[in-house]
């Protein structure tokens, strides 16, 4: 059935699924029962792509959820920045001299 789909395509459908089943559980949590359509769709680059529909209550309900989150990224203390990777010591000594030798290299002497 889906064979005649594009990796785009498949993507985009898989991408509107998980998005809708998300959305649903969020705004059910808030008493939201009226489902948000998510359309799945590849766009004119053909970059995976969704469209979201929802109602009035629906739209207000998700505004609040995403202002919480904002709220509570805010309040959270930084994350610590990652420590830097460290660097190899440089070799200070003598460095090694290389000569060319009278021979090619890689031929016996004979």
């Amino acid at each position: 059935m889906n064979a005649h789909l594009t990796d785009s395509d498949r993507e985009a459908l898989w991408l509107a699924q998980e998005l809708r089943e998300e959305l649903r559980q969020a705004l059910g949590r808030r008493g939201v029962t009226s489902a948000p359509g998510v359309s799945p769709f590849v766009d004119s680059a053909g970059c995976p792509s969704v469209l979201v529909r929802m109602d009035a209550d629906a739209a207000r309900a998700l505004s609040i959820i995403l202002a919480e989150a904002r709220a509570a990224a805010a309040a959270a203390p930084p994350a610590p920045a990652p420590q830097p990777a460290p660097v190899p010591p440089r070799h200070t000594g003598p460095q090694p001299q290389v000569f060319p030798s009278r021979e090619p290299v890689g031929h016996p002497r004979y």
